[in-house]
């Protein structure tokens, strides 16, 4: 499922996603695993999809920080000790519209990487070195992923 989602982000990146016959094979490929689901595993896929349109949409306006979205990202800090990774990523989208683009794709990849899919990491440190490219950090990590996402 994961990778079907990953698949449907890069068409509709290159706007092929809506009535193209490949996109078609991935949903129809699709169909009965998803049934297999779980809720819990449904809302993960449906959350990787909400997290995938970051990477391209613009980057909503950022806000100030306040004492809560610090208290947010120590819980994110929290959840990452402990293996956490719905709970990991479910902070950061509380918490994205007070972070910085690039370091929010960056955790993320963190994440995804540390969950154990390099494939998924790898879309959002790529994005990441795309818009902080003189960020040792993001650089360093978007050349180690794999590549799975057109730059």
């Amino acid at each position: 499922m994961v990778r079907g989602v990953r698949e449907l982000h890069r068409l509709t990146a290159a706007g092929k996603a809506d009535d193209s016959p490949e996109a078609d094979a991935i949903r129809d490929a699709t169909d009965a695993p998803w049934q297999a689901l779980s809720e819990a595993e449904r809302q993960r896929v449906r959350n990787l999809s909400e997290d995938l349109f970051s990477l391209t949409g613009p980057p909503a306006a950022r806000r100030p920080m306040t004492d809560e979205v610090r208290s947010k990202l120590d819980e994110f800090g929290r959840a990452r000790e402990r293996s956490d990774w719905d709970a990991a990523l479910d902070l950061l989208r509380r918490c994205a519209a007070y972070l910085a683009p690039a370091r929010l794709s960056y955790l993320r990849g963190v994440i995804w990487h540390e969950a154990g899919d390099a494939e998924t990491a790898a879309l959002f440190f790529e994005h990441a070195a795309r818009l902080e490219p003189d960020n040792a950090d993001n650089a360093a990590d978007a050349r180690r992923a794999p590549k799975s996402w057109p730059a």
